[in-house]
């Protein structure tokens, strides 16, 4: 798993088609952003397929505000992308 990780974090447009599906499948609305309810419904998902208590509206608006670095309120594709780059990064060092 680790080798396939680091290939996609290596190789740009690889990584860039990777977070492309990851974002259009959060996407719901297919508006071409991703608003703190879509945030939600991802992070409740992960959650529950993790086992760990769903997140609070804290939680998400604390992401939110993370990746909105523009403010807009609303996350675009290439701040999602800096999530997928953490998440991928965390695997990484999970298989430590």
């Amino acid at each position: 798993m680790s080798k396939a990780i680091k290939d996609i974090l290596k190789n740009d447009k690889k990584f860039t088609e990777v977070a492309k599906v990851a974002f259009d499948s959060v996407d719901s609305d297919k508006s071409g952003t991703i608003d703190a309810n879509e945030l939600e419904k991802v992070m409740v998902q992960i959650a529950n397929d993790m086992g760990a208590d769903p997140p609070t509206k804290e939680d998400v608006l604390e992401v939110m505000e993370h990746l909105d670095v523009d403010h807009s309120g609303k996350i675009d594709f290439n701040e999602f992308k800096v999530l997928i780059k953490d998440v991928l990064e965390a695997m990484l060092e999970g298989d430590d």
